[in-house]
């Protein structure tokens, strides 16, 4: 369940990294905008979805119950087996921690397998919090805030600015413009340039409705 309140935030920390889902409740820290779960990798889950990303089309856009989800319809044409089981059981856990951690009766989700580019310039998302993973191929990149400018056009990167990256199984937390009390805050991130790559990704988003 939230947090009846949010929690005050060192005054640098716009972003934290933890190593538990129990801990994703400190994107309720007043001033933090992005809450990463850094989860690891689990090599025979990880050499099965870069043979699925590589070889399969994925589109999936469904709106799921937060208290049970199910999108094993929507995913019949993956090879099926254990190590689909397996994935499948985490994406459903994903979206049963985000409805727990929001209080969220129904979400929208994504599961797509992309080799274009979708949002390739950096943004803010006009949601209150938007959970992404990414399963295969390059991963979401993001800026801190200090190397944000906020204009009337759209955040960009200051010159010079480091472009930072999440790392495959991360799940991300990322506060929108919709957050109360964070407009001018939103955690500012792009899909990595993988158009006429020939480079795949897989990734997962999901968001209250």
């Amino acid at each position: 369940m939230p947090p009846a309140h949010a929690l005050p935030a060192h005054p640098e920390e716009t972003q934290a990294f933890v190593w538990t889902p129990e801990a994703l409740t400190d994107i309720y820290r007043e001033g933090l905008n992005l809450c990463v779960w850094r989860r690891g990798f689990d090599a025979p889950l990880t050499h099965w979805l870069n043979e699925v990303t590589a070889t399969h089309a994925l589109n999936v856009i469904a709106r799921v119950r937060g208290d049970a989800p199910d999108l094993r319809p929507r995913l019949e044409g993956l090879p099926q087996g254990p190590l689909f089981e397996a994935w499948l059981a985490g994406v459903h856990f994903l979206a049963r921690l985000y409805a727990d951690l929001f209080g969220a009766a129904e979400l929208g989700v994504r599961l797509q397998i992309l080799g274009e580019d979708i949002c390739p310039s950096f943004h803010v998302d006009r949601v209150g919090v938007r959970l992404l993973c990414t399963y295969a191929g390059p991963p979401t990149e993001w800026l801190e805030n200090a190397h944000v400018l906020r204009g009337a056009r759209g955040p960009t990167a200051r010159p010079g600015a480091p472009v930072r990256a999440l790392e495959r199984f991360d799940v991300a937390l990322l506060k929108g413009e919709s957050w109360p009390d964070n407009r001018g805050n939103g955690a500012v991130h792009r899909s990595p340039a993988i158009a006429g790559s020939g480079r795949r990704r897989l990734f997962l988003s999901i968001e209250a409705l």
